[in-house]
């Protein structure tokens, strides 16, 4: 893994470079170009921008995906639900969001903290490093009823409130295209089968400190008849 990281980062200090020479009308290009009150993006700053983008465009909506078959399968009565109707895709959003909240395939996060500030009567002192734990903060039991339980008929004001993604300035750029990409492929999943048996022996969880999800998990689907 860290030899195919390196390996993408020469690969974007040699595009960063072409671009810088010869723009296009592409990101990378607009990246280059950018500019706020004269201060321009550096080489580094615009590869690491690029980096992000692949991965936060990639192995979290990845991970969605087989986080939403793995709790959707441990429920039969919820799947059936979901996948009674072929051309009702409904159910999907809240199949979605659910997951979400449930399982998120970003559990954590770290954040500089920029001057001192209080937390539940400790201080963290400035200069210092935060661990957010999002997949904690989504299983609140002051805000969601009965927190581990997975259950796609949550109520919408409960499912509006989870920390997936984020919020406020820190808000996740691509949170509304990894709903939509979920969606899409859900919902055709829905319209082209009767369901599915997720072969939970032999899952195996993907090894990272930051994102869940698998590398590997077996599904069997059932084709509706044509």
């Amino acid at each position: 893994g860290m030899t195919a990281a390196l390996e993408l980062i020469g690969y974007y200090a040699e595009m960063v470079a072409q671009r810088r020479k010869q723009p296009s009308d592409d990101l990378t290009s607009a990246l280059v170009e950018a500019e706020v009150d004269g201060d321009r993006l550096l080489d580094h700053e615009v590869i690491a921008f690029l980096f992000l983008m692949v991965v936060a465009g990639n192995e979290t909506t990845t991970k969605l995906l087989g986080n939403a078959l793995f709790h959707l399968g441990a429920h039969p009565s919820q799947l059936a639900e979901v996948f009674a109707e072929p051309e009702d895709t409904a159910p999907v959003g809240s199949w979605i969001e659910e997951t979400l909240r449930h399982d998120t395939s970003s559990q954590m996060l770290a954040r500089y903290v920029a001057e001192d500030v209080e937390l539940h009567g400790q201080v963290v002192p400035a200069g210092s490093k935060l661990l957010v734990l999002l997949g904690s903060a989504n299983r609140d039991e002051r805000v969601f009823t009965a927190p581990d339980v997975f259950d796609i008929h949550r109520p919408s004001d409960e499912l509006g409130r989870i920390m997936s993604f984020g919020v406020g300035r820190h808000f996740c750029l691509g949170a509304n295209l990894a709903r939509l990409e979920a969606r899409v492929v859900l919902a055709e999943l829905v319209r082209r089968t009767t369901g599915f048996e997720v072969h939970r022996e032999r899952a195996v969880r993907v090894h990272s400190t930051s994102v869940r999800g698998f590398a590997e998990l077996p599904v069997t689907f059932t084709w509706r008849a044509r």
